[in-house]
């Protein structure tokens, strides 16, 4: 299936349902290394073989899970960490290995050279992609960071000014306490890291992302603010998807719209992006949209799911909102901005966290981090978003 510029795939049906921010609940608005071993030591001349012993290279190479890399010998090169190892050193010359899924890059010796940390996406959730959902963020052109959080497409420094956009989601509603909210503790953590530093939020309840060219960036974006080196942060989408779900359209009217959806927040980050707007740069980072059903396509898990319009199955929602997803890692890897994996972060953390023959299924005891109105997230839930956006912006 194709969404606008980016492809979907799903074997057999797809049972992913959405969840975003979500309006009328109660008065609720919203959305809903270990190290490795050391290095081996490899004999003159040779190269570390492929994770086996040998000779002219030490066991390691290319090692997987943890594992080292071995030492490259004179004029060698050294096997590479997989997975969290680290690469081993070249000595006399040769050439440090290459530390793959977050291992350490190996350390160039006497003119060798270190290797690079690269990690894919595909890599980050391998175990929550052996399910009928699949999804494929790296065929749309990102980079992404070896923390798994998000991509990694941005330097960020120097911040002036703080700009928080979207829904509920980054707004905060109750139960959960203000100081609680993620938009709360991105403010605090965010004014130790960028001393001096002003913020302010147009995130609102119920909102969508039609809104944020519409309302949000007029009112938080004047001209007379914009030579500030700033920083923008959104979580949106959530109430399109909702919308989609509560009416279960058929695939090709849902694809349409969620294709709409998809260039709305292009346009806004485009704006956002344009450095003769922002002469000392805006750096923006944004979520992809999350679900509470764990793939289960169940709308009904949640107990309280018909107080907000959802209830029975949307079969159809996960080509829907993987491809609604992957549109949004375009818009990162074409405009340079940053998006958290914020899907499937809490994939396994929803109304069905306990079903063992779901693909994120992450063990017996995994904590639901939705609250009672189905789409917000728990106090746990909001740090956990809080940690994506750090990890994207610090790393």
């Amino acid at each position: 299936m194709r969404l606008g510029s980016t492809d979907t795939w799903v074997r057999g049906f797809g049972s992913l349902v959405v969840c975003g921010a979500l309006s009328s609940f109660g008065g609720l608005t919203g959305c809903g290394s270990d190290s490795g071993s050391d290095d081996g030591s490899g004999a003159s001349g040779g190269s570390g073989g492929n994770g086996a012993s040998g000779g002219n290279g030490a066991s390691g190479g290319n090692g997987a899970s943890g594992g080292s890399g071995g030492v490259g010998g004179v004029g060698g090169t050294a096997g590479a960490g997989a997975s969290g190892g680290t690469a081993g050193a070249g000595a006399s010359g040769g050439a440090a290995g290459t530390g793959a899924s977050g291992g350490s890059a190996g350390v160039g010796a006497s003119g060798g050279n270190g290797g690079s940390g690269a990690v894919t996406s595909n890599e980050c959730f391998e175990d929550i992609q052996d399910g009928i959902v699949v999804w494929d963020y790296d065929v749309q052109g990102i980079s992404t960071g070896p923390h798994c959080s998000g991509t990694d497409h941005q330097d960020i420094q120097g911040i002036e000014r703080i700009v928080y956009l979207g829904d509920s989601i980054m707004n905060g509603t109750p139960p959960t306490p203000a100081n609680d909210f993620v938009r709360s503790r991105l403010d605090r953590r965010l004014k130790e890291l960028f001393p001096g530093a002003a913020s302010q939020s147009c995130a609102r309840n119920g909102e969508r992302n039609a809104d944020l060219m519409a309302s949000q960036i007029p009112n938080c974006f004047p001209e007379n603010v914009r030579s500030a080196r700033t920083l923008t942060l959104i979580i949106s989408g959530g109430n399109d998807i909702a919308a989609l779900a509560r009416d279960k359209p058929e695939l090709a009217q849902a694809t349409a719209a969620a294709n709409g959806y998809v260039n709305q927040l292009r346009s806004a980050v485009e704006w956002l992006k344009d450095s003769s707007r922002f002469p000392a740069g805006n750096d923006v980072v944004f979520a992809n949209v999350y679900e509470y059903t764990d793939t289960s396509a169940d709308l009904s898990s949640c107990p309280l799911a018909n107080l907000v319009g959802l209830s029975g199955t949307w079969l159809n929602g996960a080509a829907v909102l993987t491809g609604m997803n992957e549109g949004y890692a375009k818009i990162a890897a074409d405009t340079g901005a940053d998006m958290v994996f914020m899907m499937e972060t809490f994939c396994g953390h929803g109304y069905r966290a306990g079903r063992t023959d779901l693909q994120c299924y992450r063990g017996p005891g995994a904590e639901n981090w939705f609250d009672i109105s189905c789409i917000h997230p728990t106090p746990t839930g909001h740090n956990e978003i809080f940690k994506l956006f750090m990890n994207v912006i610090e790393n």
